[in-house]
């Protein structure tokens, strides 16, 4: 996955997520200090669909994302090819909460069927721990994340890139109250694509990079339903493989998020990024960053969700060196009779060209429209048929542009 060169906001997409019902490890609000991977990482002791081994508690889940028809498997412009399509996610979260020991874990695997096109096959895998030591007021932590998927990083990216991500993490925190944390924390997170190619360049020699980041913030409550967050740090970007694509950013951030009960649900996070690269012909960025995931449930019929992101992403282009990407989603659902459901949803991503001297500005246009319906059984599973319409537009590049269209089940499991 493309990121951020000074703040990943790998944690803001996967609440994105979360909120239109993917799968439960994006759900939940992480610790304080977390890195981008462990981010998604429950603190607190989960309630529902859990088994219990003594102390440890276990949440397993399923979720297939689609099995249906793919009009256009490689987004290109002329002549899409088709392919019938599966893909799965099994997994279980893990938490167990001692007198000077919390554990929090996730393990989960990334299955993609093709049928026709048996290169785009893979198997995947998503892993993650930390570890807090409880000592009265201190709380000592460290974590480590690894995945390793074949997917699009990004929306400017069509290939499915073999991705290995990383992230070594930990700080110390203290406890100011029963409702307020300090931390100051640091984080490493390597990314590394393998044999992947996108028009003819090598995303590991583009792309593949470390970045150290450290941080320092504090968490309070606001009031029973709602937390405040501040952070504010500082990251290096170093690459493998063009040392000067490399990059230093100073950021801020606030964020306020929001308890289940409360009328409105999720988070908000603004904040304001500066970052500097190596090479002198490419602009530094000045700018805010958001990200947002808010639900609001309707007379009890229907639930609005809403989603937003604004970040700046690597370009695998190094002539374009990175463009500022924005990211809204919006989506309803309805409750039509019984367990019945219905659900519209739709999301447009920007991605703004000519941060380096000289170049022409340029925007990308990416839209998807979805609609479809569902049921809901007791046991927490939801079914449902959909149909997925989406439209890329490059006004320079006419070759990047590209039509698709999903007719597919998906299945939510989760015990």
């Amino acid at each position: 996955m493309s990121m951020s060169p000074s703040f990943h906001w790998f944690g803001g997409v996967l609440m994105v997520m979360g909120l239109l019902g993917l799968p439960a490890e994006s759900r939940s609000q992480g610790a304080v200090g977390a890195g981008p991977l462990t981010a998604t990482l429950t603190e607190t002791e989960p309630t529902t669909g859990i088994l219990s081994m003594g102390p440890v508690k276990l949440a397993p889940g399923i979720t297939v994302s689609q099995i249906g028809l793919d009009s256009n498997v490689f987004h290109e412009a002329e002549n899409p090819k088709e392919d019938f399509i599966m893909s799965a996610k099994p997994d279980i979260a893990i938490f167990t909460r001692l007198r000077f020991l919390q554990v929090s874990a996730y393990v989960g695997a990334d299955l993609n069927y093709f049928k026709k096109y048996v290169d785009e096959r893979s198997v995947g895998y998503a892993g993650r721990a930390r570890v807090d030591f409880l000592l009265s007021r201190l709380f000592p932590f460290v974590a480590y994340g690894e995945t390793r998927s074949r997917e699009r990083p990004s929306s400017e990216i069509d290939t499915r890139a073999n991705n290995v991500q990383t992230e070594k993490s930990g700080g110390l925190g203290f406890r100011l109250s029963g409702t307020s944390s300090m931390y100051v924390s640091a984080n490493r997170v390597t990314t590394a694509f393998e044999e992947a190619f996108e028009e003819g360049v090598d995303l590991g020699q583009s792309l593949n990079r470390h970045g150290d980041d450290f941080n320092g913030g504090l968490r309070t409550a606001l009031t029973p339903l709602t937390t405040l967050t501040l952070r504010g740090g500082y990251r290096q970007d170093l690459f493998t493989g063009d040392s000067t694509r490399n990059s230093d950013s100073r950021y801020v951030t606030a964020a306020l998020s929001f308890a289940p009960q409360a009328l409105f649900t999720g988070s908000a996070t603004v904040g304001f990024q500066d970052s500097r690269f190596d090479d002198a012909e490419v602009k530094p960025f000045r700018g805010l960053t958001a990200a947002a995931s808010i639900a609001y449930s309707v007379l009890e019929l229907g639930r609005l969700n809403f989603g937003a992101v604004r970040s700046t992403e690597y370009s695998f282009d190094a002539a374009d060196a990175y463009y500022i990407s924005t990211l809204y989603t919006l989506s309803y659902t309805h409750r039509l009779f019984g367990a019945v459901d219905a659900q519209i949803q739709g999301g447009r991503t920007l991605a703004d060209y000519g941060q380096r001297e000289g170049t022409v500005p340029r925007r990308d246009t990416t839209d998807t429209v979805s609609g479809g319906v569902g049921y809901n059984l007791r046991n927490r599973t939801r079914v449902a048929l959909s149909y997925e319409y989406s439209r890329r537009r490059s006004p320079e590049l006419p070759e990047q542009n590209y039509e698709g269209r999903r007719v597919f089940l998906s299945w939510t499991y989760a015990f």
